[in-house]
């Protein structure tokens, strides 16, 4: 299904984000959340809920992001995974097992494009840089932690990001996901709360240069990073 999100409401996002009041914010944010429950498949509602709602967070990750000294080299060198800059043809000739390989089999398998993410219109630079690294690792996050794309995955993945980045998208989609989807998935409320779990027993992976262990062992990028991998 195709999204219903203009470029314009992703402008209009932005702005209330930046300016608007509190009851702008939540209005959109709102309208998101349904058309995102409805469509799960409508990433660019997540674009939209995570713009809205996230004013107060996303200054926050980025302070967290910025103290770290990997996190300053990444927002001064602004590092992009898309096909421009990322030879995907080279990471498909990886040895099997190594993050690289895994992440473009991810991507293969599941008919994902890595051009998809953008920054989000009318945010100043940084900002929009971080938020567009955090939609571009997001599969990234799917190889490390194990977790498949469908609903119970991406709950989960979400309760897992909530933990890494306080933001309240994940923790929305995170909360609503596991009510709305209880009674199809069984078990999905104890996977979110795992993940959670999981997540903050993690390293803080939005301030990590993960392209740089491209040739690791998926399993030993997941030790040096803290991840317990989904049995």
């Amino acid at each position: 299904m195709k999204s219903a999100v203009t470029h314009e409401q992703e402008l209009e996002a932005s702005r209330v984000a930046l300016t608007g009041t509190a009851f702008e914010r939540a209005k959109i944010a709102a309208r998101a959340l349904v058309a995102l429950l409805r469509n799960p498949d409508d990433t660019r509602q997540v674009f939209l809920l995570g713009t809205a709602t996230g004013r107060r967070a996303l200054p926050q990750l980025l302070t967290r992001i910025v103290l770290s000294d990997e996190g300053g080299r990444m927002i001064r060198e602004q590092p992009t995974i898309d096909s421009k800059h990322v030879d995907y043809e080279a990471l498909r000739k990886l040895p099997d097992g190594t993050l690289g390989r895994e992440y473009v089999r991810f991507l293969d398998v599941n008919d994902l494009d890595p051009d998809l993410f953008h920054a989000p219109p009318g945010l100043p630079q940084v900002p929009a840089y971080v938020a567009q690294r955090m939609r571009q690792t997001h599969d990234l996050w799917h190889v490390l932690t194990g977790y498949m794309p469908d609903v119970p995955g991406e709950v989960a993945l979400q309760a897992f990001s909530y933990a890494q980045t306080g933001t309240p998208l994940s923790w929305l989609i995170a909360f609503f996901g596991s009510i709305r989807n209880s009674v199809k998935h069984p078990g999905i409320i104890g996977k979110s709360i795992d993940g959670y779990r999981r997540g903050k027993r993690a390293a803080f992976l939005p301030s990590v240069w993960l392209e740089e262990m491209w040739a690791l062992p998926l399993e030993e990028a997941r030790k040096r990073l803290s991840i317990e991998a989904v049995n």
